[in-house]
């Protein structure tokens, strides 16, 4: 039967590529040879890699058996685990397709809802909602019946987002709390997913206005998340190890690296999660009045994104420390915290926070004194907002704008500003954070 490097061969012949082709820029020709004679053994990453250019699942080149064979299955669903929290979502859906595919051919009803399901998160951040639902739905069914408490928590999960970017904020939340539900009837363990569904509650509930609910559920997250930060130290090593790792083309060691990578990633995602239910509970304290404590909470969100390098979620944690800053009146703080927010917003072209930063700036200014400055921000910052469909935002800037104009003595100039807030603020709006989801 074929080895390793046989596929390698073959697959790259198939496809006209030259050895220095396949090796790209991080590759080099001599190496590719190696491997393909069987006498040089690719890191996992490495096997990843070719396997992307080579266009084939990772088990296609692990494994001498069939397709249908389960340790070739399970890699390929690895693989796509890995894809899909690394946020390559087009590679996820490939290779969760063809798992699935895999899966339904065999009749594994098990492994078909856990392809479903990953396949239904991919398409859903490649924003093809209905197609995803549509997979989202066969997945709880099958898991359903299959009475598999860890893939249909994941099935609530994936359909919540869904409604969730809806604005179906009801079926979201009856999404999320059936997810909960099902994690604590069954005693299953998974702290990243129980963490993800409760925040993902919380932010639902704060969308809907309810306040009281969503503090309770981002209370709850904290403390399913909080014990992981003992454990961020453990998760970095071994990624690190994991990447170091040589492979000597055994499915079985292919594996073991697949998963460690996967609990590695897992520990950042809770990392991640527990840094939204900060950011979260923040900014509804800040709603609250109650600014020092959620100064602290913001902070510690900041300190979260910043050792686990989510660069554009420390963006919006300082957007939103800045306006508590501000409302605290401690001006110079607040400025250093929206300077920070806009050096990193532009390293990283976003095109979103920017609009959030001038608001804040332009409430900085108007509480400090300096008007005429104020607003001229307030201005471009609506302008901003406006262009972007930010609509709950623009409606504050207006308001605030409006009755920045009236204390000027100048009414006819608030009108326009005024009616537009009027306009935004009809009923069925979306509410949004002013800090976003972080």
């Amino acid at each position: 039967m074929s080895s390793l490097g046989e596929r390698i061969r073959v697959r790259r012949k198939e496809l006209g590529l030259t050895q220095s082709q396949l090796g790209g820029a991080e590759l080099t020709k001599g190496f590719i040879s190696l491997v393909e004679k069987g006498r040089a053994n690719p890191s996992i990453d490495t096997l990843m890699l070719l396997a992307r250019r080579l266009q084939k699942p990772i088990g296609y080149f692990l494994d001498d058996s069939s397709p249908g064979g389960s340790e070739t299955f399970d890699a390929d669903v690895q693989s796509a685990r890995l894809l899909l929290k690394q946020g390559e979502w087009a590679r996820a859906v490939e290779v969760y397709s063809a798992a699935l595919n895999v899966a339904q051919q065999y009749h594994r009803p098990n492994e078909e809802a856990e392809c479903c399901i990953g396949l239904a998160s991919a398409l859903a951040n490649l924003r093809q909602s209905d197609l995803a639902a549509d997979h989202a739905a066969r997945g709880k069914e099958l898991a359903e019946t299959a009475g598999s408490a860890q893939v249909l928590a994941r099935a609530c999960f994936v359909l919540g987002q869904i409604e969730y970017d809806r604005h179906n904020l009801q079926a979201a939340r009856e999404h999320f709390l059936r997810g909960c539900q099902v994690l604590h009837e069954h005693g299953a363990p998974d702290r990243a997913l129980a963490g993800g569904l409760l925040v993902k509650l919380g932010h639902t509930c704060r969308d809907r206005g309810d306040h009281e609910e969503a503090t309770r559920w981002f209370q709850e997250a904290l403390a399913v998340l909080e014990p992981v930060q003992d454990l961020r130290r453990v998760g970095l090593a071994d990624a690190q190890a994991g990447a170091a790792s040589r492979e000597n083309g055994h499915l079985e060691a292919a594996l073991g690296h697949l998963t460690r990578a996967e609990h590695s990633f897992e520990l950042r995602d809770c990392l991640r999660l527990l840094a939204r239910a900060q950011n979260g509970l923040g900014i509804l304290l800040l709603e609250q009045g109650k600014l020092d404590d959620a100064i602290g909470h913001l902070e510690s969100g900041l300190q979260i994104k910043g050792e686990i390098g989510d660069e554009a979620g420390r963006v919006r944690i300082l957007t939103a420390l800045a306006q508590a800053l501000v409302a605290k009146r401690a001006f110079a703080q607040a400025e250093t915290a929206l300077a920070d927010a806009e050096r990193l917003a532009s390293s990283l072209q976003d095109t979103t926070e920017p609009a959030r930063i001038q608001l804040v700036r332009a409430r900085l200014l108007r509480e400090s004194g300096r008007l005429p400055e104020a607003v001229a921000h307030y201005t471009q910052a609506i302008s901003s907002l406006d262009g972007l469909g930010m609509r709950n935002e623009l409606a504050d800037a207006c308001n605030e704008l409006g009755e920045l104009l009236i204390e000027q003595k100048r009414p006819s100039d608030a009108a326009p500003y005024l009616a537009r807030a009027l306009q935004e603020l009809k009923p069925h709006r979306v509410t949004q954070s002013t800090a976003g989801e972080a």
